[in-house]
């Protein structure tokens, strides 16, 4: 997960809850807005949106008024149709997290994710050491309400993506001693490098932290 910065859209206006509902709101033109905000990738775990859902942050069962707010709209993985689907992201948040309070979750176009979440080499994304009692629920929280440690398919995923760069990370700590003033630089290089790609967050956590457990 990683900070989204959300622009105006107009590709809702005109629909109000309780007078028009959900099917009626044009999907092609929010997947535009969605993608040029997300870039393609799912709002809460960074994967490549090949099957997709509509998420509401705040649900329609439980806040109808949050219907049509741009806002409340972020595009996630998953697809409820398909054997699975159900079990990543939006669609777990919906289904099958159970009880939890909204406010207790990372909205990332509000909060900045790296100030609660930390993604290891191993694949796994944790809470960051030393948060705050509140911080900290809000952390594991989000870890637990969006599935990101729970679905092999996605944990194995992120894990793939950061070993397929393991063997370069482990050179350049060995080169901490060697390089001296230079070793910022390569690792500025090293996340440039990685700047756009899917799962960018774990990637960069894993050349910043180098973190295994």
């Amino acid at each position: 997960m990683k900070k989204l910065n959300r622009y105006p859209s107009n590709c809702l206006v005109g629909l109000l809850p309780g007078q028009n509902g959900w099917m009626e709101a044009s999907k092609d033109d929010i997947w535009i807005q969605l993608d040029n905000m997300q870039n393609g990738y799912c709002a809460y775990c960074e994967c490549h949106l090949k099957r997709k859902h509509i998420d509401h942050f705040k649900t329609r069962t439980a806040y109808p008024q949050e219907t049509f707010s741009w806002g409340n709209i972020f595009g996630s993985c998953g697809d409820s149709s398909q054997a699975g689907g159900w079990a990543r992201c939006g669609i777990y948040k919906d289904a099958d997290a159970g009880r939890y309070d909204i406010t207790e979750l990372i909205k990332p176009d509000v909060d900045e994710p790296n100030d609660y979440l930390l993604f290891l080499t191993s694949g796994k994304v944790i809470a960051r050491p030393n948060l705050t009692e509140l911080a900290l629920r809000k952390a594991e929280e989000t870890i637990r309400v969006f599935n990101l440690n729970g679905n092999s398919a996605l944990f194995n995923s992120r894990r793939s993506a950061i070993l397929a760069i393991q063997k370069e990370i482990d050179e350049l700590y060995q080169m901490y001693d060697e390089l001296g003033d230079d070793w910022p630089s390569f690792l500025d290089e090293a996340l440039a490098n990685v700047c756009g790609k899917e799962f960018q967050t774990a990637l960069e956590h894993s050349w910043r932290h180098n973190f295994s457990y």
